[in-house]
């Protein structure tokens, strides 16, 4: 009961959380009434006259905001089917092709326009039909030919080449002698140096030039020069035009994205750290509890890896359970399917707009983390965390959002745009994206924060929504190495079980590939990608995508949800795949650690492999003893082979001391509660007696040794009586090894009660021996070692009772683990 209530609890939570975030992703039904008109791209361009503006003029009709479900700022769908008029005025004489359009299913219209002869600002409007009140009015410019749009500088300097215009009259001939005035209107955000235009005002010259040079700051952003013309005489009334270019600073880039990156990382960790200190590790032994059944273990794995934020550590810990034989392959597959659907949550959790919460979270959680009780600084530790993730995210999205609008970013990741070409996503640029996801998680180690890049990099509108789904896809392959990494030094089973989880995370990479190509509607959108736009707000395929980074979110669960539901029927058949790939040669037995270092960051459980070493070590130092005693002393025979063997047996003792001593100092550097810091000691001591039970062979050996040099062997007196002690001594082992790991107390009360009989026999034993002697029933030699070998099974018996009398505090622990 105490395993479940806690996971009952968090499994609500959960369930709740789950709810929320399907409820976010009910599609919202399509406005009819047009709210707003959105410029996608045209406005303000700048042509010669008689020539065609380079851009086609697009917008999109947007309907009322609806606000989400939690409120934040919410979402406009598109207005389709309206006709929208584009009008010249104030005697403009721009013509637009068509003059009127009729708005697509994404609420978008597409026109083309081409100046006239007029030259200067020339004015159009955009009147949606039935909604006239909504117009706006655009500005074209005619008789002007920008010089150094977009251009890309290094920050802290003087710009390499000019920003300037080339002027041209409605006769088509260069307009000389005409000032052009220019102005900073904007400059990087942030940048500490003052920029500055090298030349205010410059006459055109005669092939109608006019260029000044601009003092740029230290920091990546953009700079908006403004140029202005005041000549109507000459035909020229130029309002201020802004022309933008860039600064680049790639050590201030490298530096804002890698610390937000770190921030992000950390604080996902410091999260999934709080919460396990709330819930306490009964989520780890959920692991362990839960896996005898498919579904009940994905549950299972769902559950913890969205409790600790991290389907690495979920199959870290399964590969750690398999090398110590506390699950088979068959479960641990059932597990790791689930780590894929739970991973998933972090990518919901960040995909939703909170960043503004950022920091009031970081300064309570940090307030919280001060108190003393666990499971309050648990809850600081989460809240901290939640925080600096979404703080870390801010940072990153920032940046990159600045880099969108670099010209030669976007040419960059044009490379592997995956965007419909004739219908299709280009094969080869699919297969690159998914590369890359795999390369990134790989160097970054975990697929939550390399999930976090993706919705940064969509957020900056680096990346669309094709391109983002296959990067999504090989960030699941990619976090598959750090399984394979934890069972190099695992058993085959172990190995096996991290192939499971490679061979998932492929085999859903190649469905999803699949489905990249079966298109859906007339619009011959891939089907998968039809399906998440569908159930959640917004149109990642409009001209301006909405809610972007919902939609990736959205994809990554149901993805792996898919591939979940697809594979689970046949976990049986997927575990005999594995067997055939990686066979466990000629039926060999499987190697059990039971002191396996990935279950070092759950305490309770090492504690309990721990408390399971130690009774092997009892075991067999016993076993050891009962050779020597038995084969050997009694029988007053040496055997050369068996020497040798209880002296390698006793090297192992030595070893497995020193392992044990190593692997309880390793888990003092983990957080532990204070019945576990307690039982730390109790192990070490049990620990020693163990190996000091065997240390007693090599001296039974050697009084062996030295009865076989006498003349004659123990007296039959002698002999009796050793093996009535030995009786009870072998009861008392019996009842000690019985005690420990479990919770009956009955065993210890035997246990002492024989040792209490030993120290009587000891005694008893030895007044016996001394009368023989007087007597002269046997050598003085053999009786003194007689009574040597009394003392060492005494010695025996007390270190027995010293496990003894520490096992009821750890069957008191071994309880509550």
């Amino acid at each position: 009961m105490r395993l479940l209530a806690p996971a009952r609890t968090i499994g609500l939570s959960l369930l709740l959380t789950l709810t929320v975030l399907f409820l976010f992703g009910c599609s919202d039904e399509q406005s009819r009434t047009v709210d707003r008109i959105k410029i996608i791209s045209g406005n303000e361009q700048c042509a010669l006259p008689g020539h065609d503006f380079k851009q086609e003029l697009k917008i999109e009709l947007l309907g009322p905001k609806v606000p989400g479900l939690l409120g934040g700022q919410g979402s406009r769908a598109p207005v389709a089917d309206v006709p929208v008029h584009f009008v010249p005025v104030d005697g403009s004489d721009l013509t637009v092709t068509p003059a009127t359009a009729v708005s697509d299913a994404g609420g978008a219209v597409t026109v083309k326009v081409a100046a006239g002869k007029q030259t200067g600002d020339q004015y159009l409007d955009i009147i949606p039909g039935g909604f006239e009140k909504k117009a706006i009015r655009l500005r074209f410019i005619t008789g002007m030919e920008l010089k150094g749009e977009g251009r890309e500088y290094k920050a802290s300097g003087i710009s390499t080449e000019p920003v300037g215009v080339k002027l041209v009259g409605a006769d088509g001939k260069p307009a000389a002698d005409i000032p052009v005035r220019f102005q900073l209107l904007s400059t990087a955000e942030g940048t500490r140096t003052t920029a500055a235009v090298d030349s205010p005002v410059v006459l055109t010259d005669a092939d109608g030039v006019a260029e000044t040079r601009i003092k740029l700051g230290d920091k990546t952003g953009s700079y908006q020069v403004g140029i202005e013309i005041m000549a109507p005489d000459k035909g020229f009334l130029v309002s201020s035009k802004p022309v933008k270019i860039f600064g680049f600073n790639l050590v201030g880039v490298v530096v804002s994205v890698l610390g937000g990156l770190s921030l992000f990382v950390f604080g996902m960790k410091l999260m999934g750290d709080g919460i396990q200190k709330i819930a306490g590790e009964n989520m780890k032994k959920l692991l362990q509890f839960f896996a005898r059944n498919g579904i009940v273990a994905v549950l299972a794995g769902t559950l913890v890896t969205a409790v600790i934020q991290s389907s690495s550590a979920t199959t870290v810990m399964v590969i750690g359970f398999i090398n110590a034989g506390l699950l088979s392959l068959v479960q641990s597959i059932g597990i790791i399917f689930g780590a894929n659907i739970g991973t998933t949550v972090t990518a919901q959790i960040i995909s939703f707009n909170l960043s503004g919460l950022a920091l009031p979270a970081i300064t309570i959680g940090f307030l919280i983390t001060l108190s003393s009780r666990r499971v309050i600084s648990g809850w600081g530790e989460t809240i901290l965390g939640f925080g600096l993730l979404f703080f870390g995210m801010t940072m990153m999205s920032d940046e990159l959002k600045v880099l969108g609008e670099f010209g030669s970013f976007r040419e960059a990741f044009n490379y592997f745009d995956c965007s419909p070409v004739n219908g299709w996503m280009p094969f080869l640029a699919v297969l690159g994206a998914m590369g890359i996801g795999v390369v990134a998680t790989v160097l970054i180690q975990s697929s939550s924060a390399a999930m976090g890049i993706v919705l940064a990099l969509a957020g900056s509108g680096l990346i669309n929504f094709y391109t983002a789904v296959p990067l999504l896809v090989g960030t699941n392959i990619g976090t598959t190495i750090t399984a394979m990494l934890a069972a190099i030094a695992a058993n085959r089973v172990a190995k096996q079980a991290a192939l499971a989880h490679t061979l998932f995370n492929v085999f859903g990479a190649l469905l999803m590939l699949l489905l990249f190509y079966v298109p859906y509607g007339p619009e011959r959108i891939p089907v998968f990608l039809y399906f998440i736009n569908e159930i959640t707000p917004g149109n990642a395929f409009a001209a301006v995508p909405q809610n972007l980074e919902r939609h990736i979110a959205m994809a990554h669960t149901f993805f792996n949800i898919a591939v979940v539901v697809v594979l689970l029927p046949f976990i049986r058949q997927f575990a005999m795949l594995c067997n055939w790939i990686l066979p466990i040669p000629n039926n060999a037995p499987v190697k059990i650690t039971m002191l396996e270092p990935n279950l070092l960051s759950a305490p309770s459980i090492a504690l309990k492999q721990t408390i399971r070493a130690i009774k092997v070590m009892v075991e067999d130092s016993w076993r050891m003893v009962d050779t020597a005693v038995n084969k050997h002393f009694l029988a007053s025979s040496v055997d050369e082979k068996k020497f040798e063997a209880l002296a390698k047996a006793e090297e192992r003792i030595d070893k497995m001391q020193a392992e044990v001593t190593a692997y309880l100092v390793q888990l003092t550097r983990h957080q532990l509660t204070e019945p576990q810091s307690e039982l730390v000691p109790l192990l070490m001591h049990c620990t020693n007696d163990a190996e000091r039970i065997a240390d007693h062979t090599e001296i039974i050996l050697q009084l062996t040794e030295r009865l076989t040099k006498t003349d004659k062997k123990i007296s039959e007196a002698g002999r009796k009586d050793l093996k009535k002690m030995w009786e009870v001594l072998n009861d008392q082992q019996k009842n000690v090894i019985a005690a420990l790991g479990s919770d009956n107390p009955e065993t210890l009360k035997f246990a002492l009660k024989d040792q209490r009989k030993i120290s009587k026999m000891a005694d008893k034993f030895e007044s016996n021996h001394i009368d023989r002697l007087r007597k002269g029933n046997c050598l003085m030699a053999n009786g003194i070692i007689f009574i040597e070998m009394l003392g060492e099974l005494e010695k025996i018996g007390a270190h027995l009772e010293n496990i003894a009398e520490r096992t009821p505090e750890i069957q008191k622990h071994y309880i509550e683990l």
